[in-house]
């Protein structure tokens, strides 16, 4: 009998591991797969680290307040094979991104595409 309770909870934490692990990368689960956003503004910060990077933009609202926006993107590495990087972007550099927004109404998204300097849209995959 003990070895059959050891076997169950065994199975119930790898089970509960699991679960959380999958909901940590559920990009349907926290941003709107059918909506895109186009933001306009100032990169605030950049932070580029794994398992995704994410930038803080200062978005001018139509009052002339601002809004900052949390947006995450992808990992290091597919950011990399896209030309950015830790130096490429610089704070109060302009951007143009079109995002996934969150689905409960934050000022937060995931970003599909990114535009700065000269550069044309980045296509960013999500990972």
């Amino acid at each position: 009998m003990n070895r059959w309770a050891i076997g169950l909870v065994a199975l119930g934490g790898t089970l509960m591991v699991g679960t959380g692990l999958q909901a940590h990368h559920s990009v349907a689960g926290v941003y709107d797969l059918h909506t895109e956003v186009v933001l306009e503004g100032q990169l605030a910060k950049l932070n580029v680290r794994n398992p995704h990077s994410n930038i803080v933009l200062t978005v001018p609202n139509p009052d002339g307040t601002t809004t900052e926006w949390t947006l995450t993107t992808a990992t290091v590495g597919a950011l990399s094979r896209q030309g950015v990087t830790r130096t490429t972007l610089k704070p109060g550099e302009p951007l143009k991104v079109t995002v996934l927004p969150a689905r409960n109404g934050d000022a937060a998204g995931f970003i599909r595409s990114l535009e700065f300097g000269d550069r044309g849209p980045i296509d960013l995959v999500i990972e």
